[in-house]
């Protein structure tokens, strides 16, 4: 997988979306463990595309 290819772009942008996601619910949310996930697979996300990147 190259930078600027279209699987990367998705994968940022679900990347981004996660990130979103916990931050909000870090506020709203009074349990911190949906906090945790969120932020959780937004990390394991982004360090498998890194890992598929740095493969390729």
């Amino acid at each position: 997988m190259k930078r600027g290819s279209k699987i990367d772009e998705i994968l940022t942008l679900l990347f981004m979306l996660l990130a979103i996601a916990a931050v909000i619910c870090y506020f709203a949310v009074n349990d911190r463990s949906v906090f945790l996930y969120c932020g959780g697979a937004a990390i394991v996300l982004r360090l498998a595309q890194y890992v598929v990147r740095f493969i390729n």
